[in-house]
């Protein structure tokens, strides 16, 4: 995915796609720059699922601002109507780009809007990440129990701007977000209760770390795709 990234030859898309379209058959992941473009395949793998009987569930992320576009209501409807093992994920930053929830969106939850299609809607608070372990467990035994969709919304914060160089201008709200964080949050959670200490959080961060720079360096040794190979991987 790094390399990806880096437009290298070594990358998920041989360095053609980007960081916007990024596909792996290998963990059955894809994505692309589409706002809300995730919800309609993941609903066509999951009629694939229950055609196939494999027990499989798929999963589709998006954000609040794509809870507005079409796709995301035609692929509840039908997800809901055939009762397809799918899970749909909400990840309300307050912000689609620059335009906050309440200039655009009518109601305060998105989860509300499941009830539209007789399914269970759930809203998360806080960063709990507890919480959203256990709504995501709940999810996944309804659709292998063939009861078919839930939509999940976690209400959680946009650490950084929405691209590299985003300024933020229009975000009145940026003192509070890093004591928003949830990784330290739930660190210091996991700790009062005797589970982490500073050795082992030391090392998570090392381990974490060291990973990174490992993909990166495996990035930046990789060739870049050769000019002559332009044409190659297009359908006309």
């Amino acid at each position: 995915m790094t390399a990806e990234i880096f437009g290298r030859e070594t990358g998920l898309g041989r360095g053609r796609g980007g960081h916007m379209h990024l596909f792996d058959p290998q963990t059955h992941f894809s994505c692309s720059g589409i706002v809300a473009e995730g919800l309609p395949p993941a609903t066509g793998q999951a009629f694939a699922f229950q055609r196939k009987g494999s027990g499989r569930v798929a999963v589709a992320f998006t954000g609040e601002g794509a809870a507005n576009q079409g796709a995301f209501h035609e692929s509840l409807n039908l997800a809901a109507l055939w009762k397809l093992p799918v899970v749909f994920v909400i990840e309300d930053n307050e912000w689609a780009i620059s335009v906050p929830r309440e200039a655009s969106t009518a109601i305060g939850s998105n989860a509300d809007r499941a009830a539209a299609y007789g399914i269970p809607g759930h809203r998360i608070e806080d960063n709990d990440v507890e919480a959203v372990y256990t709504a995501a467990g709940d999810a996944v035994v309804r659709a292998r129990a063939g009861e078919g969709p839930t939509l999940i919304e976690v209400h959680t914060v946009r650490l950084w701007g929405h691209f590299e160089g985003d300024a933020q201008g229009y975000r009145p709200e940026l003192a509070d977000v890093p004591g928003r964080d949830p990784i330290p949050a739930y660190q210091a959670r996991l700790a009062d209760a005797g589970i982490l200490n500073a050795g082992l959080v030391r090392s998570i961060k090392d381990e974490a770390a060291a990973r990174v720079e490992k993909a990166i360096d495996f990035a930046k040794s990789s060739p870049v795709p050769a000019p002559e190979t332009a044409l190659e991987y297009v359908f006309a």
